[in-house]
């Protein structure tokens, strides 16, 4: 896959994705255009003021747009976290592509930006989105509520995932 950051020119066909109902509704619900407008809008504002964020993610055959997916400051519940959040055109799903694209920015979350933690969370009913979670190492932490719908939050440290790095590389070496 590539990633790049996003512009004006990937609206129509994220829009698109993020309008299909099946993608909406592990998103909390269909969003009128003019709100994916300030959505986008405020990707790029973060990617102006912090100098990362959120990649459009292509398929490099065709360049056809997969998903979103990266990191960005945002607040929960009050308090300012750096959230991992993705999301997948509903022909790329269960393929994996969520878990390589997430693991990929919290790499350079953790590893370039030296972050010291991250946050992600899903509506409670998305059980594929909590298992990419876990996939990552990200640990269950609490119930939140997120634009008035109950979700669950998961967290994962910088030792956290340096660990499971570890974990990962020797267990191919002993296979």
């Amino acid at each position: 896959m590539l990633a790049r950051r996003p512009g004006p020119e990937d609206f129509l066909e994220w829009c698109q994705f993020r309008q299909d109902p099946r993608v909406a509704a592990t998103l909390g619900g269909l969003r009128p255009e003019e709100h994916l407008w300030r959505d986008l809008d405020a990707l790029l504002e973060h990617w102006a003021r912090h100098g990362f964020g959120v990649w459009m993610w292509r398929d490099p055959t065709d360049g056809r747009l997969i998903g979103h997916c990266g990191l960005r400051h945002y607040l929960v519940e009050g308090q300012e976290e750096l959230e991992l959040l993705y999301a997948l055109r509903f022909e790329s799903w269960g393929q994996g592509l969520a878990t390589e694209m997430a693991a990929a920015s919290l790499e350079v979350g953790f590893e370039r930006l030296g972050l010291e933690d991250v946050v992600a969370f899903t509506l409670t009913t998305n059980k594929a989105s909590r298992r990419v979670m876990e996939k990552l190492g990200m640990r269950y932490e609490r119930d939140i509520t997120h634009a008035d719908l109950p979700h669950v939050l998961f967290r994962i440290t910088a030792a956290e995932w340096h660990r499971g790095l570890v974990r990962e590389r020797f267990s191919l070496l002993w296979q």
